[in-house]
């Protein structure tokens, strides 16, 4: 008897949360399909019930670790309008982020490996970025278009290249530098 689609959508969202984990974690040189699949409580075979190849899991875990990231960019709901993009820096600039190298933002973990190659992975995140830019220019300061679209892609440009600097260097040195690149995108 063929398993049920809620049983089959929860298995796959398990080898989508284990897959995101580990490769935020250690990258996709670094995680095989047999390693997410036995992390995830199955077996290798039941890999392709759910994925076409690990092109299509990257992609999917990739996505999957995009969505949850995004908790990160509501912080700034609440804030005043004139705020907002610093409230996003509070929110995405901490200590506990940089700590957070197998939960913390995907961009910053795969962005520099996913660029260097082609295909799904590498799609699914530059058209999360083109998305995440025209979100930003929504709340970003600035008369024109132009102007809040700059806005936007420097703000995000400098949350995660900050983001990446920061955990080059770790520790205390990188929590101080996440302040700097804060208070730089806070200046009036």
């Amino acid at each position: 008897m063929p398993w049920s689609k809620d049983h089959k959508q929860a298995t796959r969202g398990r080898i989508l949360e284990t897959a995101s984990t580990a490769l935020r974690a250690k990258g996709v040189a670094g995680v095989g399909v047999a390693q997410v699949m036995e992390s995830a409580g199955l077996t290798h075979g039941g890999f392709y019930a759910h994925f076409e190849s690990k092109d299509d899991l990257v992609a999917s875990a990739l996505a999957h670790a995009l969505e949850q990231s995004g908790a990160r960019f509501r912080a700034v709901e609440r804030a005043p309008a004139e705020k907002k993009l610093g409230a996003l820096a509070d929110a995405y600039l901490t200590a506990d982020h940089l700590r957070a190298t197998d939960t913390g933002c995907p961009i910053v973990a795969l962005g520099p490996e996913l660029a260097r190659g082609t295909g799904p992975a590498r799609d699914t995140l530059a058209e999360h970025i083109r998305k995440r830019i025209d979100w930003l220019e929504t709340i970003a300061p600035g008369k024109t278009r132009q102007e809040r679209r700059r806005a936007a892609a420097g703000t995000y440009a400098a949350m995660i290249g900050g983001m990446l600097l920061a955990r080059v260097q770790g520790g205390d040195d990188g929590e101080k530098f996440l302040a700097l690149v804060r208070g730089f995108l806070k200046e009036p």
